[in-house]
């Protein structure tokens, strides 16, 4: 059985994925296909590993500082759109169930977002899934691309 991340990898590799924000090191970075949560994005991780203890414990530590510079990145994007005006809430999420390949939501929690205290998996699919168009997530792709290299 093929695994879909894998192939997503190969598509960032060949740039011929649409969602394709990144390449650090040890991942690449897309856009999420939710964005019902403006800014959703998803680090995959480059090589296939089930588990993050697969992973030497060096390179679980710069997974995590991957992680952490595209945070950094969503709020710079999104300087204002938190609680009282701030950057967003970033929520963390790294999974395995459903996918068995590495890989973090790093999810933008927005001032308006529905249920806001809660996990974003309790919202309705059609919502997170949202109403951005393809020029708007190209766009989108753009300004994130622009902040993750620019804080290099």
């Amino acid at each position: 059985m093929s695994c879909p991340l894998c192939e997503q990898v190969r598509r960032c590799r060949g740039e011929g994925d649409p969602s394709f924000i990144a390449a650090l090191p040890h991942s690449f970075v897309v856009l999420g296909s939710n964005q019902g949560l403006r800014g959703w994005c998803v680090l995959i991780l480059r090589e296939h590993r089930e588990h993050l203890a697969e992973l030497p414990s060096e390179v679980q530590r710069e997974v995590f500082g991957e992680v952490a510079r595209v945070a950094a990145a969503i709020r710079a994007v999104f300087p204002s759109s938190g609680v009282d005006g701030g950057p967003p809430r970033i929520n963390y999420e790294c999974l395995g169930n459903q996918v068995n390949h590495v890989h973090w939501h790093v999810i933008p929690r927005h001032a308006g977002d529905p249920d806001l205290r809660n996990a974003v998996w309790g919202i309705a699919a059609e919502t997170l899934r949202g109403t951005m168009g393809e020029i708007e997530r190209r766009a989108l792709v753009e300004e994130l691309r622009g902040a993750i290299v620019g804080s290099d």
